[in-house]
């Protein structure tokens, strides 16, 4: 054994010499490139950029070159760079390269925010399209009629299916759906969401429904009551706490439930109905209540306020039916009608003081609207043929005439100019022009005489007006914060389409040669720029939080619609034949933005 041992080394002696020799005296062969681990990336969307020469080393000091493999961007020496499709996560392969060696890297880049737009594929179909990158994500391909109930604020998409509902959520993070109480036979049926992501939602018979409370990170469900019935309201107030109505003999009573405790407290639970119609700002909600007497009665809740009937200081109210309707100042007062005989007679509550004070009473009003600046506007109606517009600001008691003519006056819309509020009115003698009167205590007239019928339904998100011919010969726009009519916009085929790029802009439609296209008015370039005049019927879809418009054309000889997104310059067609050839409907039920 010592002599055989002896041999073996004299061998590795040897062929340790011969090594040596043939490289040259002493020398190493190269080492390839040593990739350190690199930590996961994170990006809020857009271009995501990395310098990865930070994890890479040549023992040669060799000029190294890098090559994506696959997941997609490229290398522009060290630097990687990718616009990713959506929100996920992505995995990144690469080579590093020292000229004659390889080695291959990796690394992980979380997408955690995008603008989204939800899109419904023919009946069946539901996608979701990042409205940054113009990537889609699908959803579900083959399921009956799904409709958009919410996006979450973390990136969910709540939709419905089919018939008795189903109830799914969606996670772009993961590309994964949940379907939720799958295994109930009746229907399931989005109610409302908290503002931390929770959403709230029935199951069962129409009559006899559970309000259950779920959890999608956690993915944990809550029942919150039984025997819920099918008018059953349920709200979510600015602290998080669900109010809902549970049926007791044929009746509702009120409770609400608090995540933070998970307990459900009683609000309202008399003998006779009682139905949630609001919550306010400052946390409270509004619901009325059958009286005594037959008549409708109105409370305020609030945690650590309690029960408050509405109207109680005056003590003439306590037996009059009262009609809510839904308008509120910015300090959450109630603004409510009480019959007095044959009149509403127009009041309103301020929850910080208990105190009612009444608007107009002695004549028969209707309420309108609310301005951004508490300015009640209402009806005195007259007559069947006669009512007469009015408003009341509900901070400093500041009150005037609108319009009082021998018609009927009709509020279209109450518009915030900043400064000053503006109601949109035209009469039912007056229907060729339209009116905008500001809600001062001595209000201007501003008109637009558009020589034939025309009305005024379409606010912009900037507060501007417009106005369209019902002939759809002509189209203008009432700049809310100058108080001033633009020049109308004449041609064929002219309707309102939706906000255009920038504030005041707005897009519309406009025939020509029987072809229906589309044009943007340029609010600051007061001109009209054309959006899409290419072959085929054009349709507005909806302005995305990117700043881009999606649209839909039937294009050449094809029946269905395909989506295309302008940017103000160029348009881009979003949706062809599938994989299998075949065209596909498609159009927008909505959009949110949601971040982890």
């Amino acid at each position: 054994m010592v002599t055989r041992s002896t041999h073996l080394s004299a061998g590795f002696l040897a062929l340790g010499l011969s090594f040596a020799a043939c490289s040259g005296g002493g020398g190493t062969s190269n080492a390839s490139p040593r990739i350190t681990t690199i930590p996961a990336q994170t990006t809020t969307g857009g271009t995501f950029t990395l310098d990865v020469a930070d994890y890479v080393s040549d023992r040669e000091g060799s000029t190294v070159a890098y090559a994506v493999t696959s997941g997609g961007g490229s290398f522009a020496g060290s630097v990687y760079s990718n616009a990713f499709d959506t929100m996920g996560t992505y995995t990144v392969e690469f080579t590093a390269t020292d000229g004659s060696k390889t080695t291959n890297g990796t690394f992980e880049v979380q997408v955690t925010a995008a603008n989204l737009v939800v899109v419904k594929e023919d009946n069946s179909g539901l996608l979701l399209l990042d409205s940054t990158t113009n990537a889609f994500v699908r959803v579900t391909g083959s399921a009956p009629a799904p409709t958009f109930a919410a996006g979450l604020g973390d990136g969910r998409l709540v939709y419905q299916l089919g018939n008795p509902k189903q109830l799914w959520v969606f996670d772009p993070m993961t590309r994964e759906a949940t379907r939720l109480a799958e295994n109930s036979t009746g229907d399931v049926t989005y109610r409302a969401k908290t503002s931390d992501g929770k959403i709230v939602y029935t199951d069962g018979s129409s009559n006899d429904m559970a309000i259950r409370y779920y959890n999608p990170v956690t993915g944990v469900t809550h029942e919150l009551a039984q025997g819920a019935l099918s008018s059953v309201t349920v709200l979510v107030n600015n602290a998080d706490l669900v109010f809902y109505e549970i049926g007791d003999g044929g009746q509702a009573d009120i409770y609400y439930y608090d995540p933070s405790e998970d307990e459900s407290y009683p609000v309202a639970t008399s003998a006779t109905d009682e139905q949630l119609y609001s919550v306010l700002a400052d946390g409270g909600v509004v619901f009325t209540r059958v009286g005594t007497g037959g008549e409708h009665d109105l409370y305020y809740f609030r945690v650590g306020t309690g029960l408050v009937e509405i109207g109680a200081d005056i003590s003439a109210l306590a037996t009059r039916d009262k009609t809510l309707w839904g308008y509120y100042g910015s300090n959450s007062e109630v603004v409510f009608t009480a019959l007095n005989g044959g009149d509403d007679e127009l009041y309103f509550w301020k929850p910080s003081t208990g105190q009612t004070t009444a608007i107009a009473t002695g004549i028969d009003t209707e309420v309108a609207g609310i301005g951004a600046g508490n300015e009640v506007v209402y009806y005195d109606v007259v007559s069947a043929t006669e009512k007469d517009a009015y408003f009341y600001d509900l901070d400093d008691g500041t009150a005037a005439t609108l319009r009082d003519s021998t018609d009927i006056s009709a509020v279209s819309t109450i518009t915030d100019g900043g400064s000053t509020r503006w109601a949109i009115i035209r009469g039912s003698g007056a229907t060729t022009s339209i009116l905008a009167v500001s809600l001062v205590s001595s209000p201007s007239t501003q008109t637009y005489a558009a020589g034939g019928n025309v009305t005024a339904n379409d606010t912009l998100a900037n507060g501007d007006v417009v106005a369209t011919r019902v002939d759809e010969t002509a189209i203008n726009v009432f700049d809310a914060s100058a108080g001033t009519w633009g020049t109308p916009i004449t041609g064929t085929g002219l309707t309102f389409g939706g906000d255009g790029l920038d504030d005041g802009d707005f897009v519309y439609t406009v025939t020509v040669s029987s072809q229906v296209d589309l044009s943007m008015w340029d609010a600051s370039g007061t001109a009209s720029v054309v959006l899409s005049d290419t072959a085929g019927d054009d349709a507005f879809a909806a302005k995305t939080e990117d700043g881009t418009i999606l649209f839909t054309r039937v294009v050449g000889t094809n029946t269905n619609t395909d989506l295309f997104v302008w940017d103000g310059t160029d348009e881009t067609r979003l949706t062809d034949e599938d994989a299998a050839s075949l065209m596909h409907d498609h159009s927008v039920l909505g959009k949110y933005s949601g971040s982890r």
